[in-house]
């Protein structure tokens, strides 16, 4: 089951292409490359853009899932960890990422 299979499979498709869509509007050309799996790309933009994890901003792109939902679902199944395409590096390095990526110990970063 591919990754974005597996999101629909939690949360519905209308919240896999609110995701989608949400990482799209934030694509500026600084982290637009979406690597070999592009649904990979969108969970790390609308997490770097906080697009889930903020209210008003989950609103304004139609996300209902719940965060903390979210949060697991990354954990367990989003394989962020293989990601390789770009993210949002300022959220990256101020740590915005940390609790969404497993480590390779089967930690939590």
């Amino acid at each position: 089951m591919s990754v974005r299979d597996s999101f629909v499979a939690e949360f519905g498709e209308d919240q896999a292409v609110a995701i989608e869509r949400a990482a799209a509007e934030h694509d500026n050309g600084v982290h637009s490359v979406r690597g070999s799996d592009p649904f990979k790309w969108a969970v790390c933009i609308c997490i770097g853009y906080e697009c889930v994890s903020r209210p008003e901003f989950a609103e304004y792109h139609s996300i209902t899932v719940p965060q903390e939902r979210f949060k697991e679902w990354c954990l367990n199944h989003g394989e962020l960890r293989s990601h390789d395409g770009d993210v949002d590096f300022l959220s990256l390095l101020s740590g915005a990422y940390g609790g969404y990526i497993q480590t390779e110990e089967a930690g939590h970063v």
